[in-house]
């Protein structure tokens, strides 16, 4: 998998980088999710994870045939820090469920939108060809990016949740936003 870096002109930040992620990942993505806000990882539970779990860690770096994920990260003084995650599943029906999860003071920097092209290109190299999304309807941010970007026929309402179910290359072309060129 080569390196990826996010595009963040506007800001004078260190590159972030993706990556696959790997099992010695665990305190890398301990860390991000535990410095979440109750908000933020409400968002990506959908259940209050103050402190993460051995279990929770183990299975969000889980990677097989039709799972897997990947982390954003970033150099700070001392070494690396996790600024992302996401994760994907390939359902034997070839449907890709997806999840991303960004640090607070990341939002907004178009950190999510790598990880969730770059977590939809390994789901379809795994044989995705649809995708399946839940968003809860108080994540406003993504909500909105939804409706906006799919159009209000491709999102719907199921059992209390916001969904997307769609075609995967459909989803990510609409979604996905340009990442700047790959650094040497």
């Amino acid at each position: 998998m080569k390196s990826e870096y996010v595009n963040q002109t506007q800001l004078a930040l260190p590159p972030t980088v993706l990556r696959a992620a790997r099992p010695d990942d665990e305190q890398l993505l301990a860390d991000l999710l535990g410095g979440l806000s109750p908000t933020t990882s409400f968002h990506r539970f959908m259940a209050g994870v103050a402190s993460p779990g051995p279990e929770l860690i183990r299975g969000l770096l889980q990677t097989d045939p039709d799972r897997g994920a990947v982390l954003a990260l970033r150099p700070h003084p001392g070494g690396t820090r996790a600024v992302g995650h996401a994760s994907w599943v390939v359902t034997p029906r070839g449907a890709a469920d997806l999840a991303v999860v960004v640090a607070d003071a990341e939002q907004g920097r178009g950190v999510g939108s790598a990880l969730f092209a770059a977590a939809a290109e390994r789901a379809a190299a795994a044989g995705a060809t649809s995708v399946h999304l839940d968003v809860h309807p108080e994540n406003r941010r993504v909500a909105a990016a939804l409706r906006r970007r799919l159009g209000g026929s491709a999102v719907s309402w199921r059992h209390g949740l916001l969904s997307v179910e769609g075609s995967l290359a459909d989803v990510v072309g609409r979604l996905a936003t340009r990442l700047a060129a790959p650094a040497a």
